[in-house]
């Protein structure tokens, strides 16, 4: 199976920083847009890694 690095490198940033990021979501109750962000954040991140790949590589 392969893993691209750039996203494995990403997902050990998420790790490390996730005390910060859980922080700045819950950090204010007025901003309730925030953790789709994140959510909107990832999604474009998957699309963006997947975008160049041809259906018969996977």
């Amino acid at each position: 199976m392969y893993i691209n690095r750039a996203l494995l490198l990403l997902l050990g940033l998420a790790l490390i920083f996730l005390p910060a990021i859980e922080n700045w979501l819950w950090q204010s109750p007025t901003e309730w847009y925030r953790p789709y962000l994140l959510w909107l954040a990832a999604i474009a991140a998957g699309w963006w890694n997947q975008r160049s790949r041809y259906p018969d590589e996977l």
